[in-house]
């Protein structure tokens, strides 16, 4: 489930959901549980040597690495090779399945993979300009939904994991 993309400068987003998430709920036990993108469970082909243009919402899992453009080439990866934190895997599926939105995941992933503090991240401009001022890159109301779901995300990971495993992987970017 869940999948990195590596993209210029070997940038990593996370989210695209897996294989599709169906409708029950699942770990998040808040809705829909997804729909896994559309009839087809979110699966699809595309014939070999042929492009397919594919809308969906990622995160960036590594602060401070250029913006991502379209002329930049990706290489889609599994999430396990940018990071083994469980919470992040979680993450990624709820976005995926549509049961975070988009810029929360986004802060919540800065969170967990770079240890940005909740404080940094309220000061987090997208906009800086001395004629229009600066536009913040979350609002309150995001942060508070992002902490939310890094503690329900670690709360889950840590019911999921045997004690010996998650200390020995909690070093792997967690931060408060």
């Amino acid at each position: 489930m869940g999948g990195g993309m590596g993209g210029g400068g070997g940038q990593a987003m996370g989210g695209g959901g897996g294989m599709g998430g169906g409708m029950g709920g699942g770990r998040w036990e808040a809705g829909m549980g997804g729909m896994g993108g559309g009839m087809g469970g979110g699966m699809f082909t595309v014939p070999a040597g042929r492009v397919q243009k594919v809308a969906l919402n990622t995160v960036c899992l590594e602060h401070g690495k250029p913006d991502p453009n379209p002329k930049m080439k990706y290489a889609i990866v599994p999430l396990e090779q940018v990071t083994k934190d469980p919470a992040v895997a979680l993450l990624c599926q709820a976005l995926g399945n549509g049961q975070v939105a988009q810029n929360t995941a986004q802060a919540a992933a800065w969170n967990l993979m770079d240890g940005l503090s909740w404080e940094e991240l309220a000061r987090k401009n997208r906009v800086e300009s001395r004629y229009t001022g600066n536009i913040r890159f979350f609002s309150p109301l995001e942060l508070r939904a992002a902490m939310a779901v890094v503690a329900e995300a670690r709360r889950i990971a840590s019911e999921e994991m045997p004690a010996s495993e998650s200390e020995s992987e909690s070093g792997d970017h967690s931060t408060s």
